[in-house]
């Protein structure tokens, strides 16, 4: 067997990846995660100044409304026109609905959809082309905790993310004979600045508590699974959810609410 140069594995020199969802978060620290492992990267968001900010000068940056029949395959056009090569594809776009089923209308049910699973779909469908003839590479997409276990209050959400790990197995085989691998990450409570947003600093200390680590993960550790995930280093890895959230998926509900979850809230 030949020496393997360990070091090399995790590089990603000369390869182009675009990113979807580059705004503050997890997003922007994926491109400075890649970026910074030396590839090429598009930043793609609907607030076309994010992906600006994130692009930071290097890269490519696009205005994209994933929700729009056909943007997502004219956005990769234009990455592979610049660069002359896709080798991968990240997607981050995402927000979750905190509503009972009961109370879930039919419009919140659509905007769940796209904002959870049809874009996720739509980028696969349209980046693997591109991968497969760039000579393969790898698609990974952001799933969550709420789609493992269950999730009242946030089941509309937990579902279409289920959803989307049920893609990442089915696609993992169909487009491992290309040379593409597909994975995802299930993250659990994260400071993004939407959660310090929205959350109160009771639900932020109820939440540590239930954490084994005693911590929230920060948008970089969840940045650096992804890129792990991108690069050779993790290239005999495909189909696979990766759980990042400090444990607290490994708590039962018992131990949950001895820590000062009420019934009927998600972990």
């Amino acid at each position: 067997m030949a020496d393997v140069d360990y070091s090399s594995l995790i590089r990603l020199d000369g390869r182009v990846y675009a990113v979807f969802g580059t705004g503050a978060g997890i997003g922007g620290e994926t491109v400075r995660a890649l970026t910074a492992l030396g590839a090429t990267v598009a930043c793609l968001d609907l607030d076309g100044d994010a992906a600006a900010a994130a692009a930071g000068g290097a890269g490519l940056a696009l205005q994209v409304d994933v929700s729009e029949s056909g943007a997502i395959d004219h956005a990769l056009d234009q990455v592979v026109d610049r660069f002359g090569r896709l080798d991968g594809a990240i997607d981050i776009i995402g927000a979750a609905l905190f509503k009972p089923f009961t109370e879930t209308t039919d419009d919140e049910w659509d905007r769940q959809v796209g904002l959870v699973v049809r874009h996720a779909f739509r980028i696969l469908r349209a980046a693997a082309p591109l991968i497969e003839r760039s000579g393969g590479g790898s698609l990974g997409f952001v799933s969550s905790i709420a789609g493992l276990n269950a999730a009242p209050s946030n089941g509309t959400y937990g579902m279409f993310k289920a959803a989307m790990m049920s893609m990442v197995r089915s696609a993992a085989v169909e487009l491992g004979p290309a040379g593409i691998r597909v994975n995802c990450v299930a993250p659990g409570a994260t400071n993004t600045p939407r959660m310090l947003a929205t959350q109160t600093a009771e639900m932020q200390a109820i939440a540590l508590r239930s954490t084994p680590l005693r911590k929230a993960a920060e948008p970089f550790d969840i940045a650096a699974a992804l890129a792990f995930l991108a690069s050779p280093m993790a290239g005999h890895i495909t189909g696979q959810t990766l759980t990042i959230d400090g444990g607290v998926s490994l708590m039962n509900w018992r131990e949950l609410t001895a820590v000062g979850i009420p019934e009927g809230v998600a972990p």
